[in-house]
């Protein structure tokens, strides 16, 4: 009686392992060109360059004081497109290096929300 249980428990074990591998899907993967190589590398340099001045203090607490999450202004640079962030970078790259002041800080908060109203990701200045 004890073997025939046992037989049982095996025969089922080994279906559900042959119907368990007849399950898997094979990998699928794609060759991207250089250019789109190119531009994710480029767009992942941007996006750090932007979050690094979005992690100094000073803008920290400008965001906060402006009523804005920096964590969610973080997840909001990553949400822009290639050409909204070039701007946004272009911008940056116009300030004088390592003299991030009140008004530039102010200038790329603003850049950053008149962009993201425009898309209609928020509505902050229909708040006012």
């Amino acid at each position: 009686m004890r073997s025939l249980l046992i037989q049982r428990y095996a025969t089922i074990v080994v279906v559900f392992c042959t119907i368990g591998t007849s399950m898997v899907q094979p990998a699928v993967a794609g060759i991207i060109s250089t250019e789109t190589a190119i531009e994710l590398e480029n767009r992942e340099m941007l996006i750090d360059r932007i979050s690094s001045v979005l992690a100094q203090e000073d803008v920290r607490n400008m965001l906060i004081t402006m009523g804005v999450d920096p964590n969610q202004a973080s997840k909001r640079v990553d949400a822009l497109t290639n050409d909204e962030l070039q701007a946004l970078h272009t911008n940056l790259d116009q300030m004088p290096v390592g003299a991030t002041g009140v008004v530039e800080v102010v200038g790329i908060v603003a850049i950053v929300l008149i962009i993201l109203e425009l898309l209609n990701v928020t509505n902050f200045f229909s708040e006012f």
